[in-house]
């Protein structure tokens, strides 16, 4: 396994001096000596470890370990100096360095720090290729981020990964929870461990309590004569995901808390306490400080389970991610439907950037792989149902002080979606004194759109 190291030094002969007593066949190493030719290399090689000079000129190494643990938190920092204190070896130890060493320090001690570094990336790695190789075999979709409130999500994700602690997702429906969910699992410790998911709002009430914690022979009728290990139990040393756990019965939560602060269960009908080691993450798309307020969800569970919380943003709030994922299904659905759609028409594109999505990237998939359905040829066309769907034509009537009202007369052989359409392109017109460009904006459709469907009305005229 090779690694590049980057010296930082403002003294050639220093940077110089220290390549040559680390050379060896792992290890490529750069050399910079001013904080713009170091910028560069950290933007265009894949640096593993660097060696940092405290004493830069103008700059201190301080401030240029903080800006590389920001931009770059997976590189290691040995800090280097000729003026080495405890109080300064304390400061770069607590901004990220790994280690922190004197120049005057014999060759061999320096070889044996850097030897250690990479030593401990070389582990990171090997970690990293396993979880890399485990999210393939599980066939775990990537989670798609081009925005910046998704990115800063999946930071956190990644970052309460390392830290083993219990987890709280919140967001709408459709969002991603659970996919997370699995990202997170997939990037822990416990990545090769098993992943249990659990929907609170799927089992009633009076079994959701065996699911979970399982039960001993004969401790209620109907009971399995050799008992039954729950769901706890099963994901011993794995991830166990409670979905929708604002849902849970408020009774259930108390034993529930109990375990999380304590530990240990006991069996429905047993007297023997038991312990596993289980890491939770809960999802909900409800409100749960207001569920606290009412008294249906308990306060002392809500705070245990929102030390590591994570807010998935809609999909509307993460437009960014809309067309990228649109191409990601496009590329699902062509290989389940035989079909090789490679570009999105202009008017399907405007309509999935200015859709509501009231059922996020759910929502958004079931839309795709009807347009997949019903398109013919390499462009994805829209179908006209998607324009006149019910959350449209509620959020058409919020436009201005405006109401649009549908009188229909259901008559055999009648085309109500057209008709519909019709009326709402009228009311559009009427409204805006047949401005079609205002109209078409009211209605949430380009301009060519709204004049095909005048033209299309127009042929569609009984003449006299």
């Amino acid at each position: 396994m090779e690694f590049t190291i980057l010296i930082f030094d403002d003294e050639k002969l220093v940077c110089d001096s220290i390549k040559r007593s680390l050379s060896d066949k792992e290890t490529q190493i750069l050399t910079a000596q001013d904080i713009d030719s170091t910028r560069k290399i950290l933007r265009s090689e894949p640096i593993d470890l660097i060696l940092l000079d405290y004493k830069l000129g103008a700059i201190d190494g301080i401030s240029v370990l903080k800006e590389i643990k920001e931009y770059y938190p997976s590189i290691l920092v040995i800090m280097l100096t000729a003026y080495g204190t405890i109080d300064l070896a304390v400061e770069a130890m607590k901004n990220g360095a790994f280690d922190f060493i004197q120049k005057e320090e014999d060759t061999i001690v320096l070889k044996h720090i850097v030897s250690k570094a990479l030593d401990n990336l070389r582990l990171k790695k090997e970690v990293e290729k396993l979880k890399s190789e485990n999210r393939a075999d599980r066939k775990i979709p990537p989670v798609i981020s081009f925005s910046n409130k998704m990115n800063k999500a999946m930071k956190l994700a990644e970052q309460y990964s390392a830290a083993d602690s219990n987890v709280l997702l919140t967001g709408e429906t459709g969002t991603g929870k659970n996919l997370i969910a699995r990202q997170i699992h997939s990037q822990s410790s416990r990545f090769n461990n098993i992943f249990l998911a659990i929907n609170c709002t799927a089992i009633p009430g009076d079994l959701m309590e065996s699911e979970l914690f399982g039960y001993e022979p004969g401790a209620f009728t109907g009971a399995r004569q050799k008992g039954k290990s729950g769901l706890i139990e099963e994901a011993h040393n794995g991830t166990l995901v409670l979905d929708e756990i604002g849902d849970m019965d408020i009774g259930l939560q108390t034993k529930f808390l109990h375990f999380i602060e304590n530990g240990e269960f006991y069996r429905i009908g047993g007297t023997r306490t038991r312990q596993v080691n289980v890491r939770f993450i809960a999802t909900t798309n409800a409100d749960l400080p207001k569920l606290v307020s009412e008294k249906k969800f308990r306060s002392d569970l809500f705070y245990r389970l929102n030390v590591a919380h994570i807010e998935i943003p809609p999909l509307r709030m993460r437009k960014e991610d809309i067309i990228p994922l649109a191409k990601i299904f496009i590329e699902e659905f062509n290989l389940r439907f035989k079909k090789s759609i490679s570009k999105i028409s202009d008017e399907l594109e405007n309509f999935l950037l200015n859709n509501e999505w009231t059922g996020n990237v759910r929502e958004l998939k079931n839309h795709i792989e009807r347009c997949v359905l019903l398109t013919r040829g390499d462009t994805l066309e829209i179908d006209d149902t998607l324009l006149l769907n019910k959350a449209q034509i509620k959020s058409l009537t919020k436009i201005g002080n405006s109401t649009f009202t549908l009188q229909l007369d259901p008559q055999e052989n009648t085309n109500l979606l057209n008709e519909a359409k019709i009326s709402l392109i009228d009311q559009a017109l009427e409204l805006t004194n047949h401005n079609k460009t205002k109209a078409a904006q009211m209605l949430g459709i380009p301009r060519t759109s709204l004049n095909y469907y005048i033209l299309q009305k127009a042929k569609d005229k009984p003449h006299d």
